[in-house]
């Protein structure tokens, strides 16, 4: 059975997170992705520690799966002509350079349609290609602050919170593979390429969800609010008694009457909380927030984590331990759907990565990360057709 892509060829000319998180993304779900890399040193995070296995960064490993990589300097004449040759070939070109750096290159989708009209260009950039921001550098922590993300995590009179996981970037990649999939479906229509603008920021604005919603019709700034909610109450982490962490997260009015059930009958001196007037209404548990988390804290930590979380399964509850990442891992969940995966590499062995999150029905297929400029020669020889000597002659002039 094909893969969802499998018929979509990908030239991808990206560095670090965002945009190998994309080509990635692309190649979890059947697209050929042939990684394009300046020779001798390739995507910088090759380089990236801190943890290496064999010499390979872990960085880059876990954003690569699923390519091939060829070496190609894009800023000598030879090297510019196998791109454009390339460009015959494929179907979207993918990059995360800051805007102008395709037009002094000579990549830019005006050239690369002359050459395919149906080629889809897709760029991932900080801010996007135009507007008052669009040369200004910026990276993970610069978005998740610019588009109110760390205004809004943390708790209240602290000082602002980065989240854990980089979702400047995260965002911007998925937000890249989403688009150039809008593009290639607009293409099946049309016959006609197309070019996509993705900005990191854009994507963090359109990460607030509800707080931007409730900001726009209120005029009401939100604040941070730890590991709460502003209108779902009960919703927070609380300590257990063996100093680990649970989560409780009630979004509507039954599950917070099954949780105070739960707790009335299983926590010795609090059988009169699924009774208690001040908690009976969304409107009592607002006003009475503090008095109620009270009440959980001191509940929760009577007993360990582990029989909260079964507690929460018998009880049909919205609440959850608070995992690390060993316990994400081995969590029984995660595994049955395939979200650990081991591939085997050439000069590492095995090795461990995440699995694909998009499920298709289909066989999932994972091939390791490519080592620098490994399919050059196989790319020239079976896309462009190029004989032994031209490519001789292509190493002579530095172009591979």
């Amino acid at each position: 059975m094909s893969m969802p892509l499998s018929d979509i060829r990908v030239l991808e000319l990206t560095n670090v997170l965002g945009g190998p998180l994309a080509g990635r993304l692309l190649g979890d779900l059947g697209a050929e992705v042939i990684k394009i890399e300046q020779p001798g040193s390739g995507d910088s995070s090759r380089k990236l520690g801190p943890y290496f296995l064999e010499g390979e960064s872990a960085y880059f490993l876990g954003f690569n799966r699923n390519k091939k990589s060829m070496t190609l300097n894009l800023r000598v004449e030879e090297g510019l002509s196998v791109f454009y040759e390339l460009t015959k070939h494929a179907d979207v070109v993918l990059d995360n350079f800051r805007p102008g750096v395709l037009e002094r290159l000579k990549i830019n989708f005006e050239i690369l349609n002359q050459i395919n009209p149906a080629i889809i260009s897709a760029s991932l950039s900080g801010f996007g290609q135009d507007g008052p921001y669009s040369q200004r550098p910026a990276f993970d922590g610069v978005v998740q602050a610019m588009g109110g993300a760390m205004s809004v995590t943390g708790r209240k009179n602290e000082d602002p919170v980065y989240m854990g996981f980089p979702m400047g970037d995260v965002g911007g990649g998925w937000g890249l593979a989403f688009g150039v999939l809008a593009a290639l479906h607009e293409r099946a229509r049309t016959g006609k390429g197309k070019r996509v603008d993705i900005s990191m920021l854009d994507m963090q604005v359109s990460f607030q969800a509800h707080l931007g919603a409730f900001y726009l019709a209120s005029g009401v700034v939100p604040e941070p609010i730890g590991s709460g909610h502003p209108s779902n109450i009960p919703a927070k982490s609380f300590k257990t008694k063996d100093n680990k962490w649970v989560q409780i997260h009630c979004s509507t009015e039954p599950f917070w009457f099954k949780t105070a059930e739960m707790v009335s009958a299983t926590v010795p001196g609090y059988s009169d909380l699924s009774n208690d007037a001040r908690f009976k209404t969304a409107t009592g548990r607002m006003e009475n927030r503090k008095d109620l988390e009270e009440i959980l804290d001191g509940a929760i930590k009577t007993k360990d984590q582990e029989e909260w979380k079964s507690l929460f399964v018998d009880w049909d509850i919205p609440g959850a331990p608070i995992n690390d990442l060993s316990d994400v891992f081995s969590d029984p969940q995660v595994l049955h759907r395939n979200m650990l995966v081991e591939i085997e590499h050439p000069t590492i062995g095995s090795i461990k990565t995440s699995g694909n999150p998009i499920k298709t029905g289909q066989d999932e297929i994972f091939s390791p990360p490519p080592l620098l400029g490994q399919h050059t020669q196989e790319i020239l020889k079976n896309i462009c057709g190029y004989s032994v000597a031209e490519i001789e002659s292509l190493e002579a002039a530095e172009a591979i």
